[in-house]
């Protein structure tokens, strides 16, 4: 953690009983469909609107990728199931996810009738943002592995890209070895876990506020700290995959994970989280929570997801 990041579980939160969900989900097939669209532009204050399409800073196989912005609980879960995209196929690994970029959280989440539905929205919002942060870090890990196999010293482009990489996370240009075991993908299921248990399962203030969904804090020298706030979604997920992948805090995980990459086994989520244990001040209790989140809820199976090759 880099220490403007958060270190407390945040609260689960209540929710409300209704019929609106049902509702939603049956009579939204318009906009589901301007949903699937890839939009010219967009209007300011439409509650199911599309962000015009935008690549994210850090996204280099997505460009094309909808952008969903200021939707309803009810109106996202209908768009997934009108998608096709369900967790049971996923988690026998018969389907793929699609490429949708939820870009916040429905402020509505907590208002839910059903606690399993909210898991499935916020699991199914998080899952391709996930998958696409390890999809561009995978490549570029490519990349230096590309490299490091190279007879003879980096030409000048191949100099300024190990000079950037450095820059971004944190260790000396010329150290191949140290970046890549910085440069690599954060298992879906430990992230998965840690997003519910910091954000209450997406229904914390941090989290409708400020898309702050892994419990990020901002420290200055005056205060204990505020909740940090990012523009969207995807730029959350990537400040967390870049924290754990830079911070000495994680050191430990970062070595372990590189230790099961030397011996060909896979980045198994649950063997991984007990070196997250200085995530929280609760250390090894917070530990068990975690891993208690992927067992319970089979998050463990999200692990060998992969997105859609056609978006």
């Amino acid at each position: 953690m880099s220490y403007d990041s958060a270190l407390r579980a945040a609260p689960s939160g209540g929710f409300r009983t209704g019929g609106a969900v049902l509702v939603a989900a049956i009579l939204l097939p318009i906009a589901l469909a301007l949903a699937l669209v890839p939009p010219v532009g967009r209007k300011p204050g439409l509650a199911h609107a599309l962000v015009e399409q935008q690549p994210h800073a850090q996204e280099t196989t997505a460009a094309d990728m909808p952008r969903l912005a200021r939707m309803a609980a009810g109106d996202l879960y209908a768009l997934f199931v009108e998608r096709g995209y369900e967790l049971g196929g996923l988690r026998r690994g018969d389907e793929s996810v699609p490429r949708l970029v939820v870009e916040q959280l429905p402020g509505d989440l907590a208002a839910l009738d059903s606690i399993d539905l909210r898991k499935s929205v916020f699991i199914k919002s998080l899952l391709p943002l996930l998958l696409l942060e390890n999809e561009r870090v995978s490549a570029t890990r490519e990349q230096l592995l590309a490299l490091a196999e190279k007879v003879g010293p980096p030409d000048a482009a191949e100099t300024a890209f190990l000079d950037e990489l450095a820059e971004r996370y944190d260790t000396a240009p010329g150290n191949l070895r140290e970046l890549l075991r910085r440069v690599d993908v954060v298992p879906v299921s430990l992230a998965l876990a840690q997003a519910a248990l910091e954000s209450g399962w997406g229904t914390s203030r941090g989290a409708k506020d400020g898309h702050s969904v892994f419990g990020h804090m901002r420290f200055g020298i005056d205060d204990e700290g505020r909740v940090r706030h990012f523009a969207d979604l995807p730029a959350a997920v990537e400040a967390y995959a870049l924290n754990l992948n830079t911070h000495r805090a994680y050191a430990e995980f970062r070595r372990a994970r590189a230790a099961l990459r030397a011996e060909g086994k896979p980045l198994d989520g649950h063997s991984l989280a007990q070196h997250l244990h200085r995530y929280s001040e609760r250390r090894m209790d917070y530990v068990r929570d975690v891993r208690s989140v992927m067992r319970a809820n089979a998050l463990r199976n999200f692990d060998q997801a992969k997105l859609d090759l056609d978006g």
